[in-house]
């Protein structure tokens, strides 16, 4: 006896260190439960489905709600008895007897996750309790002791047949369906009161496990399952063996109902800039899209990647912006949304634009004084930091064939001049992209497409050409009228000043003409149309990205077309493969009327110059007008390369040129 009072004393304080904490955590438990009372309206849904509108009011898409979709909540009488039966017994069969926590199940459950792994032991009342405070969030003590006590809390304020039809509207039925009837509608493509008592069962096992019981990847499994829990409903009495029999051989038409969606890509772009208690609300989301434009370019857009898939052509896409608001018109990221690669939208993608950079490169020099009739030297000895032993030469051209043809050497030779800082901070200024990294990270390959831009970006940013210096962000939504009777309006951006309208005007000109493309690329091109198009094309190296793009007054537009995962094409040029989808776009918008251009400001004045040299014409050197800042022409000095009977002698740098061209030795 002695002994055992001894045992006691040592023993005791173990217990009070034991019952201590269970003492103090039943008794916060009571004082919860009676100050802090469930309220009911907690469970009421919200959420609604987004409609999503064009510019004329059709309607694009219908997206599910985020949350819980009232206009889909289904009363607990009109689900399909069989469901809620199989839902009770497989997820908590003494759901009608607890209050809420289920202590027998959860020592069994702790038992067999010492004994055999993990295995769950919650009722559906604290199920439901996850679906409203930790859905999506880790399992843990923590949150389990957050969910018991909020179990306890519904049960105490409300039924169990409201508790069961929350838990029925709200559980989580695989591939984005949340609630009993969206999962009737989008795998069997009906209501849930128009299943049969096979198409109900298989539903109510999907939340067991929703990637496992995937019925549209997993069939076999979800069978498994849903007859497992069929032969408990047999054993309960709650189903006939005839009727189970039924069940089996019932066949299930099962298949994705998604639901109509006209401009995937877009849809998905315009729903990333909603506010998530705007996309969470639902309403009618009224956008910038012009639909009758997005089908007709998701057309010709499947046509092109045909007609050059035998040159190894994988994707295209091609996006039209309103000028004056930068609004998207239309937005085709890649053909084939539900083939493999289909729903990659490329307008967002980062890739390499090639030769699509080089109007800032002229921009940015003509800003600072030079003109279209100034000379670069596309030569491969351009410059001491940059050599390329393969490229056809030009040598000395004037700024404006040197761009509208796309001559490579000319371009690195110019932004040697401005310097690659200057050209970064025009990029960045016109909203190209951010450009990380300092200018050493990029060099003189900047002006031929090192960096990567976005389809989407660099569209917006050539509406610098047309809207006197300045650019606008892309934007797809005009407002929402929100579900639950606000109007949300997107903030405008102001627009940003990139060059003056002078040099705005001047590096169009040299890109709408196209007498100056006729060097580089020859006859009937995709730009010849019966009005003048600001345009540049631009190829990366390995022939794995075209890019083409084009600005007028009316509109921007932007095309691409390569292969996604950067194999090369068979030689595919911008010219070939993007440009043709640029040209389309513009036609389409244009619709039979002729497309304007910016008229020319009172500060460029036209100017008379050598041809040959970009001087003031000599008495022997051909002449030729083009146009320059306002007072600038009297900066030029008279044509030196031209002697009396008219033989040019070349500059010095360009001896490394005529010695490779075969031509004379420069004199001087």
């Amino acid at each position: 006896m002695l002994r055992l009072r001894q045992i006691w004393r040592i023993a005791r304080w173990g217990v009070v260190g034991v019952l201590l904490p269970l003492v103090v955590v039943t008794h916060l438990t009571i004082v919860a439960l009676l100050v802090w009372p469930f309220d009911a309206d907690d469970l009421v849904a919200t959420g609604e489905p987004l409609v999503v509108l064009d510019v004329r009011g059709e309607e694009i898409a219908t997206l599910p709600a985020t949350g819980i979709d009232r206009t889909r909540w289904i009363e607990l009488g009109r689900v399909p008895t069989i469901a809620v039966s199989a839902v009770v017994e497989s997820e908590d069969a003494r759901f009608w007897d607890h209050g809420g926590v289920d202590g027998f199940s959860l020592a069994r459950a702790l038992w067999l996750d010492l004994k055999e792994g993990r295995y769950g032991g919650s009722t559906l009342t604290m199920q439901l309790s996850r679906m409203l405070i930790s859905n999506g969030q880790p399992r843990s003590v923590g949150n389990k002791a957050r969910e018991m006590l909020l179990a306890v809390r519904m049960e105490r304020a409300v039924d169990k047949h409201t508790i069961l039809e929350q838990w029925l509207n709200r559980a989580y039925f695989g591939n984005g369906q949340v609630g009993f009837d969206a999962a009737a509608r989008f795998y069997f493509g009906k209501s849930a009161t128009a299943l049969s008592d096979a198409e109900a069962l298989t539903l109510a096992v999907i939340p067991r496990a929703p990637t496992g019981y995937d019925p549209l990847k997993h069939l076999d499994a979800t069978l498994r399952r849903r007859d497992y829990v069929l032969q408990m409903l047999v054993a309960r009495g709650a189903v006939s063996t005839d009727e189970a029999a039924t069940i089996r051989a019932t066949p299930l038409a099962l298949a994705r109902h998604d639901s109509i969606n006209h401009a995937p890509h877009f849809v998905a772009y315009a729903v990333e800039q909603l506010p998530a208690d705007v996309r969470a609300a639902g309403g009618r989301m009224h956008t910038t899209l012009d639909l009758q434009l997005q089908r007709t370019l998701q057309r010709r857009v499947t046509e092109q990647v045909a007609q050059l898939s035998h040159m190894h052509l994988q994707q295209a896409g091609v996006i039209v912006m309103d000028t004056e608001s930068t609004g998207v018109r239309a937005m085709v990221g890649s053909i084939g949304w539900s083939s493999p690669g289909g729903q990659i939208n490329i307008t967002t993608r980062r890739r390499n634009p090639g030769s699509a950079l080089k109007p800032f490169v002229y921009a940015t020099a003509i800003e600072r004084g030079d003109s279209p009739a100034s000379i670069a030297w596309d030569i491969k000895d351009v410059t001491g930091e940059y050599f390329a032993p393969n490229g056809i030469e030009h040598g000395p051209v004037r700024y404006r064939e040197a761009l509208a043809s796309s001559y490579n050497f000319a371009a690195v030779d110019v932004l040697d001049q401005i310097g690659v800082a200057r050209l970064m901070t025009t990029l960045r200024a016109a909203g190209v992209g951010e450009l990380p990294g300092a200018p050493n990270d990029y060099g003189l390959r900047l002006a031929l497409g090192a960096a990567k831009v976005r389809l989407v970006d660099l569209t917006a940013s050539y509406g610098f050409l047309v809207k006197d210096g300045k650019v606008g962000r892309a934007r797809a939504i005009d407002h929402v009228e929100v579900a639950d009777g606000r109007r949300w309006v997107p903030p405008r951006t102001l627009e940003r000043r990139v060059v003056s309208p002078a040099t705005a005007w001047m590096t169009m000109d040299m890109l709408a003409d196209p007498e100056a493309r006729r060097p580089g690329f020859g006859m009937e091109l995709p730009f010849d149309l019966p009005f003048r198009i600001a345009a540049k094309t631009g190829t990366a190296r390995g022939f794995s990205d075209t890019w083409a793009i084009a600005a007028s007054n009316e509109i921007l537009v932007g095309a691409w077309a390569g292969s996604v995962d950067g194999a090369p094409t068979q030689g595919l040029v911008g010219m070939d493969a993007a440009a043709p989808l640029a040209r389309d776009a513009i036609l389409a918008v244009a619709a039979g009327a002729k497309l304007t251009l910016p008229k020319r400001p009172t500060d460029v004045e036209e100017i008379e110059v050598c041809a040959t040299s970009g001087m003031l014409p000599s008495e022997t050197c051909p002449r030729i007008r083009d146009y320059a800042h306002r007072g600038r022409s009297n900066e030029l000095e008279i044509d030196s390369w031209h002697d009396a009977s008219g033989a040019i002698s070349y500059p010095p740098r360009a001896n490394g040129w005529l010695v490779r061209t075969g031509g004379r030795s420069a004199a001087r």
